[in-house]
């Protein structure tokens, strides 16, 4: 038997067994023909694009919008703070190898309604800490001014820093959701609309996947307004501008888990595919590297066995184009999951803004921005009918312009300086920087909770306690008799008043026009990039393909991102909360520093995905006997014909040899197209 009988005995195969799916839409036997309108793939795409779009509201929304207010409900640091995000991305890079290998073999709407439904369970787990925990406590029973007997802190262990573990959990939840969503959905989308029409359809995905972000960041925020534990008591006297303010962060978990089991119900109702998935596989262009489809041993549709398995992770791995793209979407990875962990914190922090403030504004940065990116990204790839080459050079392009915006980070608003921080002590020398010193040494003063005051200089102490002041003037507001702060001029009193520390800064509406523009070209790769990929790689290596890209990208580039962010934040700590002789969670952050050390890194990643972008660019050979398809999807298969025509070689459109003439004339202007 030779290598055509083995091919055709394959065909085959494959036919019989697609003439076996059942792509009609409804719930077991009842499968009515009305319902059947529904079944193509713009509704696939409206359902999958609610469901990315609640994907993003949660895991990249809800969950970052929290991320400060967690470091003070939990008393943890920034770095683990950045364990929880990564959570996600660690286990769905694991299961989404797998899924991306049996999703391809089974029924994918399925698998995607589980997915809705992990999604869920995994919001609700992150809820559950604060109904198991106590009441958040914000330090009002400690004394606020100087006192010469212990302060009652309790050194007891509340273990509420083992929370973390619950949170990541719930996190491994919603990986396991995400895993399917990347996979086997993308694949999805790409088997059911033609070539041309997959970026384009794939834009509008990835850009729902980021208008989630951003509604979760203003939804959120606003739930950062209701105070922690308002369910069962009143707020007091804080507002959200106290530092110690924690808002409702519980709120948006419960939120997302109804909707996620909502949206599992219509995604049920789909078959194993849709009904235009054949005839548009069959009649697809490939465009795989050269070398890519030799030996290959999976069907059209991207079913391979596991005997298969190491054959088509082989015919991946020696594909070079299919490896650049990969490893420079890991390195953007690192910024996109990065950023979106922690750029409503860097926010609060330089411009002086509540949590909840902070994470409206960044929605209202990301929901144009990111989403624009990857829309306006698709469309210029469906409008200019780039090909791989082409979409490399957009996605270095992106890279490039996205270091440039970025510069705006060093632009911050100016803050009192912090005795004992940013300025010693009066009666102490420069070089003597800390928070106790000789005046205020015997009043034994706590960091667990930041209450600043400032003095009539502007300078501003770390609380009443700090600055020496032992009696209260006015509703714990204005203190006096304060040994560490000067007298005031012909009034011979030393006083402390926290109204005095509030300052206005216009900037942030300088800095939020720009990030958007920074946001909108860190995201323009994305679907270049991602459809350069599947047209990189073999039809039937296209659902494992993307599976194992997502490994790399999320073990190298998403899960460490947070990690990294989190700790070059808290390397910029200036102040930081400490209980029983140990540091929890970060109060204060040198801005400047935290401004350099992001850039640093982001122009690190830049340098790496840009490069691996020309790389890309520079590898890519696509398959030669593919040329007259990609004549065909170009529109200028009839053009050639007629020049052939002209010269009178033949006039049949249907004649093969027109064909072979048309791609020895065109070969070399579409080399260079492609």
């Amino acid at each position: 038997m030779d290598d055509n009988d083995i091919s055709d005995a394959d065909n085959n195969r494959v036919t019989d067994k697609e003439s076996d799916l059942d792509v009609r839409c409804g719930y077991g036997n009842c499968k009515p023909g009305w319902l059947q309108k529904l079944n193509q793939p713009k509704i696939l795409l409206a359902l999958l694009c609610i469901f990315t779009a609640l994907q993003g509201f949660v895991v990249n929304g809800v969950n970052n919008v929290n991320t400060s207010t967690l470091e003070r409900r939990f008393q943890l640091p920034s770095s683990r703070v950045g364990l929880i995000s990564s959570a996600y991305d660690f286990v769905a890079a694991i299961v989404g190898i797998f899924a991306s290998f049996y999703g391809s073999r089974y029924h994918k709407a399925r698998w995607l309604s589980l997915a809705a439904v992990a999604f869920g369970a995994g919001s609700f787990t992150m809820a559950l800490p604060h109904f198991t925990t106590g009441l958040y406590q914000s330090g009002d029973g400690i004394s606020k001014t100087c006192t010469l007997s212990q302060n009652p802190e309790q050194c007891k262990d509340e273990g509420l820093q083992n929370y973390i573990y619950v949170l990541m959990f719930g996190q491994c939840l919603h990986g396991l959701g995400g895993a399917v969503l990347f996979t086997v959905g993308v694949g999805l989308i790409d088997d059911s609309v033609p070539a041309t029409s997959s970026p384009l359809y794939l834009g509008i995905f990835y850009g729902c996947s980021l208008l989630g972000p951003g509604i979760g960041y203003i939804v959120g925020g606003n739930f950062l307004n209701i105070y922690v534990d308002f369910e069962q008591v009143d707020s007091g006297r804080m507002t959200t501008s106290d530092p110690r303010w924690v808002g409702a962060w519980w709120l948006g978990f419960l939120l997302s888990c109804g909707l996620f089991w909502i949206i599992a119900i219509p995604l049920s109702a789909f078959g194993a595919e849709l009904p235009t998935s054949k005839s548009i596989r069959d009649n697809r262009v490939s465009l795989a590297y050269k070398d890519d489809g030799k030996s290959r041993a999976g069907s059209e549709n991207g079913a391979i066995s596991i005997l298969e398995f190491p054959a088509a992770l082989y015919r991946l791995l020696r594909n070079p184009t299919y490896i650049c793209f990969t490893i420079g979407g890991a390195a953007e990875g690192i910024i996109n999951s990065g950023m979106a962990t922690f750029l409503p914190k860097f926010i609060q922090n330089q411009y002086n803004l509540a949590a909840s403030s902070a994470a409206i504004l960044t929605g209202l940065v990301v929901i144009p921005g990111a989403a624009g990116g990857n829309f306006v990204g698709g469309l210029v790839c469906k409008c200019m009918k780039l090909k791989v080459k082409g979409m490399a050079r957009l996605s270095f392009v992106g890279c490039l312009l996205t270091v440039l915006f970025f510069t705006v980070l060093f632009l911050r608003c100016d803050k009192a300086e912090l005795v004992g921080v940013d300025h010693h002590y009066i009666n102490s020398s420069a070089e003597d920087v800390s928070l106790t010193t000789q005046c205020n040494s015997e009043c034994n003063c706590t960091t667990l909770f930041y209450e600043p005051v400032c003095d009539s200089d502007g300078l501003r102490y770390f609380s009443a306690c700090h600055a020496g002041c032992f009696n209260t003037v006015t509703s714990e507001k204005v203190f006096s008799n304060c040994s560490c702060v000067g007298v005031q001029p012909g009034k011979n009193i030393s006083m402390v008043t926290t109204e005095a520390c509030q300052s206005s800064c216009s900037l942030i509406y300088v800095f939020l026009p720009i990030v958007f523009v920074a946001l909108f070209c860190n995201f323009l790769p994305a679907t270049p990039s991602d459809s350069a990929i599947l047209r990189c790689i073999h039809d039937g290596d296209r659902t494992f393909g993307i599976g194992v890209k997502k490994f790399i990208i999320r073990m190298a580039g998403t899960v460490p991102g947070p990690i990294l962010f989190g700790s070059v934040t808290d390397l910029t700590c200036a102040s930081w909360s400490e209980k029983c002789g140990e540091k929890t969670s970060c109060w204060l952050y040198n801005s400047e520093d935290l401004a350099r050390n992001y850039f640093l890194l982001i122009v690190c990643c830049k340098f790496v995905s840009s490069v691996f972008f020309l790389l890309a660019h520079l590898f890519y050979v696509p398959s030669k006997p593919n040329v007259l398809h990609a004549l065909k999807e170009s529109g200028e298969q009839e053009y050639c014909k007629t020049e052939i025509s002209q010269d009178g070689s033949t006039t049949d459109n249907n004649d093969v040899n027109t064909d072979v003439h048309c791609i020895m004339l065109n070969s070399n202007s579409m080399q260079t197209k492609l």
